[in-house]
């Protein structure tokens, strides 16, 4: 299968899923989207391959998250909340995913792309990465309501509620991370802990995965989801909001970069 945003590439018992869009930030547009469906269908599929690998091309950043820019403007609530499901189905397969996924980061994971760096059973990530959630700061909500299961009450709710970044070794401080490492080394270091992995039996590793998602979802995981999508939908799709409308203005007025620095610069702190 031929993919324009992603790579997908075996190494033995192990898929690497790379996201290829560097000059974009590797942000996830439709097609984006797309080929990451289309490689999850592809992995799981594959009674070879035992552990995933997530990564990205590029230094800068990991993922920027959902791409606002090269994609048309939803026209209606119905296409809003499409777009939302979609982006939001996409990550949760991941959660799903039946083989052990572990992500590789290198730069800035923000929103859809923390989801991503977040998602895997384990993660690995370089010096330079940092993890944050900056939705709140122009009025909607991360695509998958994950923060809340994988780190404390106080640390979600000030990386939701501010929309601040966490860095790598902060990450690894609170258990969000597994490993940090020179940036240089993080493919590396993931795709040696992928083979140690791999060394199981493939039903025993899914039997692990599965038992961990069902407890989980007994806690309540797979119903917030579903919640926390009705949720995102409103959000995306209101008007009447006065710093909602106000930073919309700006967007279509005076282009994408006046839009983040004016959804970011009364956050900034001294």
């Amino acid at each position: 299968m031929t993919f324009e945003d992603i790579r997908l590439t075996r190494d033995g018992q192990v898929a690497l899923i790379t996201l290829a869009r560097p000059k974009a930030l590797n942000a996830l547009r439709a097609q984006t989207v797309i080929e990451l469906n289309r490689a999850i269908d592809e992995v799981e599929a594959d009674p070879d391959v035992k552990v995933v690998v997530l990564g990205a091309d590029g230094d800068r950043a990991f993922s920027s998250g959902v791409d606002l820019v090269n994609d048309p403007a939803p026209a209606n609530t119905m296409e809003v909340d499409a777009i939302a499901q979609r982006n939001a189905r996409m990550i949760e397969r991941l959660w799903y995913l039946d083989k052990v996924l572990i992500t590789s980061v290198k730069g800035v994971a923000l929103a859809a792309g923390c989801n991503l760096a977040l998602i895997g059973d384990l993660t690995v990530c370089g010096k330079s990465s940092s993890f944050g959630e900056p939705e709140i700061r122009h009025g909607t909500l991360s695509p998958l309501l994950l923060l809340p299961w994988l780190t404390h009450f106080k640390l979600m709710n000030h990386m939701y509620l501010t929309g601040d970044s966490v860095a790598a070794d902060e990450a690894y401080r609170l258990g969000l991370v597994n490993k940090v490492v020179e940036d240089d080394r993080v493919d590396a270091e993931a795709l040696v802990l992928a083979h140690r992995i791999a060394n199981a039996p493939l039903l025993t590793l899914q039997s692990v995965k599965r038992s961990v998602r069902m407890m989980l979802d007994a806690q309540g995981f797979k119903g917030t989801q579903m919640g926390h999508r009705f949720a995102d939908t409103l959000v995306l799709d209101s008007t009447g909001l006065p710093e909602r409308d106000r930073l919309r203005t700006i967007r279509q007025e005076e282009g994408f970069k006046a839009f983040l620095e004016a959804r970011d610069t009364p956050y900034q702190t001294d």
